[in-house]
């Protein structure tokens, strides 16, 4: 077989075992197979290839690892000994799992079994999820709407969150179902403190400050979190011109609507004044296109009832950075199991992807997103430090060892993405830099300051809402 004298299907080896037992995992199980079509990491180099029931346990036993399947879950091997963590189906294979190992007289790991965890309103078949990457249905694999890991990973969902969450709700044998909410939710709580605050106005409105000269600046210092000084300040300009978000401003005004509308005045988070309207003009089309204010600089303005955001336009700062893509995601399918519907193609919710192009952010970002990629780098090459020591204390010396060259071994770069850079935008949600999004800071040095580069592209994925966003999941 091994020598290429059968072709796929020709020839199967199989292991000799038991077919009188009353478990089919005993009935001569396949071991090996002639490959169909070459390896997707080997390619050519072997024509016979090892099923998962001959493979599973003999990994383990040579590995000697705490094998966790349970979303990259990880507990050091010392604290309960080397087990093979499996969902429930898997518990008629311990039978075969412990036979292989006896018979080939090898250290026989325990195997446990959990339930299978799912979340609501989406589906974790594989074999469902590859029909919607073929059909197009979803970008690949890693589609932010998908609930894959790599998928949540693009989306910006930090290994954190996750391991938070799946804690949160303890291991058992039954099956577990999540609503997407709880889900969400556990994120918002992840990143509530952990990532900072920057000015993203997604709809931008330039407003004109009547009573400012052409060429005003003044630059402040911004908190990047109020309750986590740590996070440290950004410096953003305040000029003449700025942007507010088009929903943050309305010509029919109303008591329950606070923000700037005409006869109103509003507050600019963390803006020395607020601003009150004067008029405003309009397009060919009839809409607004930019709002005159004045700034009320003379101490008698009372306090604002709310506060909106804003950035400003200048140049010579790089301000306003403007942003290609803000992709908002709602959810892939209308109902709750998609999995249950006859055809579960047919549950697929319209509208479930948002792109907005003419955003702005503030300046603030570039630091932002040049420290956070310094930051991953050095704990990525602490995480291959300690896994390298880890392995070695094993007696397991590198990964291409146990793989026979086939699997190549994780590096620094391949622990880290353009997801790292995250950060609350105030009012409107959680977003991280998505894998399309191209950035010259990356590669400046750590003393130069970060700026704009030609051929820059920002694109930005919501994480998640700031609350709930169940009305536009099915819309």
């Amino acid at each position: 077989m091994k020598d290429g004298g059968y072709k796929p299907g020709e020839a199967t080896l199989r292991m000799k075992q038991d077919l009188e037992d009353g478990n089919p995992q005993m009935w001569d199980l396949v071991a090996y197979r002639v490959l169909e079509s070459p390896h997707h990491r080997s390619g050519d180099k072997w024509l016979i290839y090892p099923t998962y029931d001959f493979t599973h346990c003999l990994c383990d036993s040579f590995e000697n690892i705490t094998y966790v399947i349970l979303l990259c879950l990880r507990f050091p091997s010392d604290s309960f000994g080397s087990h093979s963590l499996c969902t429930t189906e898997f518990i008629q294979s311990r039978v075969s799992y412990e036979w292989l190992c006896d018979a080939l007289d090898l250290y026989k790991p325990r195997q446990s079994e959990y339930g299978r965890l799912n979340i609501e309103g989406t589906i974790m078949s594989k074999r469902k999820l590859l029909k919607l990457v073929k059909l197009g249905h979803v970008l690949d694999w890693d589609d932010p709407r998908l609930y894959t890991l790599v998928a949540l990973r693009r989306r910006g969902v930090p290994p954190g969150a996750i391991i938070s969450f799946v804690g949160s709700l303890g291991v058992s044998t039954a099956t577990t179902n999540i609503q997407i909410s709880r889900f969400e939710h556990a994120v918002r709580q992840y990143l509530e403190t952990t990532v900072p605050r920057l000015f993203l106005v997604l709809n931008p409105l330039k407003v004109t400050i009547e009573n400012l000269p052409e060429d005003y600046v003044t630059f402040i210092d911004k908190p990047l979190h109020p309750k986590v000084p740590e996070l440290g300040t950004s410096v953003i300009p305040f000029t003449r011109t700025i942007y507010i978000d088009a929903d943050d401003f309305r010509l029919q005004d109303s008591k329950d609507y606070f923000r700037l509308a005409p006869g109103k005045s509003v507050g600019l988070f963390q803006a020395p004044y607020p601003i009150t309207y004067v008029s405003h003009k309009t397009n060919d089309n009839g809409e607004v296109a930019e709002v005159i204010v004045k700034l009320e600089n003379n101490g008698k303005a009372k306090k604002p009832k709310t506060f909106i955001q804003w950035v400003a336009e200048h140049a010579p700062s790089g301000s306003p950075v403007r942003v290609d893509d803000v992709r908002i995601f709602h959810r892939l399918f209308k109902s709750d199991n998609p999995a249950a519907q006859p055809n579960y193609l047919d549950d697929i919710a319209p509208n479930s992807l948002e792109v907005t192009k003419s955003a702005m952010i503030e300046v603030g970002f570039w630091p932002l997103a040049k420290k956070s990629y310094i930051e991953a780098r050095k704990e990525s090459k602490e995480r291959t430090q300690k896994a390298k020591q880890e392995a070695e204390s094993a007696v397991i010396s590198t990964l291409e060892e146990v793989s026979h060259g086939d699997t190549p071994r994780a590096t620094e770069d391949q622990l880290i993405g353009n997801e790292v850079v995250r950060f609350q935008a105030l009012r409107v949600g959680y977003f991280a830099l998505d894998k399309d999004a191209l950035l010259g800071c990356v590669n400046q040095g750590v003393d130069v300051a970060p700026t704009m580069s030609p051929g820059d592209r920002i694109v930005l994925n919501r994480i998640v809402s700031l609350k709930e966003d169940s009305g536009k999941a099915v819309s």
